[in-house]
């Protein structure tokens, strides 16, 4: 088995494999309320994109619907 990594080491590895560190980072430089703001703030948004594309897309299948 291998032997852990060092923070430093850690930290290198989650970097080559994509992460961003700065953005984790940041995060963790809020504090936990502003946190969990952001996180309603985004999921606000997401719910609002989720409701406005199912009226679009309510709206083209009615329009597009053959009328008999």
């Amino acid at each position: 088995m291998d032997a852990p990594l060092s923070p430093a080491q850690a930290i290198e590895a989650a970097a080559r494999a994509g992460f961003d560190i700065n953005l984790i980072e940041c995060n963790l430089a809020l504090t936990p309320e502003n946190r969990a703001r952001q996180h309603d703030d985004a999921l606000a948004l997401a719910q609002g994109l989720r409701a406005a594309g199912e009226r679009h897309y309510a709206q083209s299948a009615s329009a597009s619907a053959p009328s008999c």
